[in-house]
């Protein structure tokens, strides 16, 4: 019969009681609101948003420094996009078209041939650019000296 008596101090208040409306006080204490971060989701560029830069197909018809332009062109957009390598070179080569479409695809089946990953960076380096003027270079002088010949 004690253990179901409540404990009383000397002024009659109940301890139980006390103790849970400090509970209910500290609970209703106001909390500092903790500032919520914005947090934006990533969208990654599609097509549609690297063609509203409105960038120049490349033919491949040009010399080394108008290919140089055109990727630094394509590369400035990249860089306002935010778009990272494997996008980089999937935006670049749809540029392409003509002879440079098909020097694009003749070098992706080397690649696979020789078991190399295609990268960004293999596009873009001036290895790269220089097979593929030296390889336009050659198509020219054929076309110009059967041009001549037929003079």
């Amino acid at each position: 019969m004690t253990a179901n008596k409540r404990r009383r101090n000397g002024n009659g208040d109940d301890d139980i009681a006390k103790a849970i409306h400090r509970m209910v006080d500290a609970m209703r204490a106001p909390v500092a609101a903790q500032p919520r971060a914005v947090i934006t989701p990533i969208r990654v560029p599609n097509v549609e948003d690297f063609l509203r830069h409105m960038p120049a197909e490349f033919i491949g018809k040009a010399f080394p420094n108008e290919a140089d332009a055109w990727l630094h062109k394509c590369e400035k957009i990249f860089k306002v996009m935010n778009c990272e390598d494997e996008k980089k070179l999937l935006f670049a080569t749809y540029l392409l078209n003509e002879n440079a479409e098909y020097w694009w695809a003749g070098m992706q089946q080397q690649m696979q041939t020789r078991e190399e990953q295609v990268h960004w960076i293999s596009f873009r380096t001036d290895s790269w650019r220089n097979i593929f003027l030296t390889q336009l270079g050659r198509t020219r002088k054929l076309s110009s000296s059967h041009y001549n010949r037929e003079i």
